[in-house]
């Protein structure tokens, strides 16, 4: 088990906004958290990640020759506009974890950062900055840090929030492409069905903290779930792998 979590609240100033959730992570899989607005999403994520200080329970992470490699991904996931930053800056930044910059250590470090903006087509613009870049072209070059950072665990916080329709749909094909390549766990939080790629083979639905439902897309991405989880009639497809969830109206509309 690379990561397994019993218990987990997540209290402030006196307000519980996760819990108690159990979580466990196998090497390899792919996790859905999915659920409304602050039902508590982001904050379960930020607990794994160690960013968010538990009230209660357990978590137990473990990776490659015992170290725990974690990487992040959030939803404004922005370095200091001001700095000069170039999009190989960033991807190097992978390197160590965080965001840090300077001369890559070794030939494994350039080689790792050379084959990341490869695989997701930023040869040609690494030495744009940073800041200059669409959202799309931003988040693109974020996961192209994660691949470079090699690392056990991948956390994603909402990662297609806020791109238009066309890159909602690349990014989708290049997280998929992410996880093939890097064969790391991920958790990717977000409250669109359609947002997790075909790779996703384990859902948490959680509402008010708490744990709904888990398990397989198949299992959990029901109507009757659903409609539950967001307080209204959902409607549920699937297509190429892929689920779609859409609103019929409020739970009491019967028209």
């Amino acid at each position: 088990m690379l990561a397994e979590g019993r218990g987990l609240v997540v209290e402030h100033r006196g307000v519980t906004l996760v819990g108690p959730v159990d979580i466990a992570i196998k090497r390899k899989e792919f996790w859905g958290v999915v659920g409304p607005n602050g039902a508590g999403k982001s904050s379960l994520l930020r607990a794994i990640a160690g960013l968010e200080p538990m009230t209660s329970g357990t978590l137990e992470l473990s990776g490659r020759d015992g170290r725990r490699s974690i990487g992040l991904l959030f939803q404004h996931h922005d370095f200091v506009p001001e700095l000069p930053l170039t999009v190989s800056d960033v991807v190097g930044a992978g390197r160590s974890g965080r965001v840090a910059f300077g001369p890559l250590r070794g030939a494994g470090d350039r080689q790792a950062v050379e084959d990341a903006l490869d695989l997701f087509g930023l040869t040609a613009m690494r030495h744009r900055l940073y800041r200059e870049l669409s959202g799309g072209e931003r988040q693109k070059v974020q996961l192209a840090r994660l691949l470079a950072q090699e690392a056990d665990l991948l956390l994603l916080d909402e990662p297609a929030a806020g791109l238009d329709l066309d890159w909602q749909e690349r990014f989708n094909m290049l997280v998929a492409e992410l996880h093939r390549k890097t064969g790391a766990a991920f958790v990717m939080v977000t409250h669109e069905v359609h947002h997790l790629p075909p790779c996703c083979d384990r859902v948490l639905l959680l509402r008010d903290g708490r744990a709904m439902a888990r398990g397989t897309p198949t299992e959990v991405f029901t109507e009757a779930l659903l409609s539950a989880l967001y307080g209204c009639r959902m409607e549920v497809s699937r297509r190429g792998g892929r689920f779609f969830a859409h609103s019929l109206g409020s739970a009491g509309d019967t028209g």
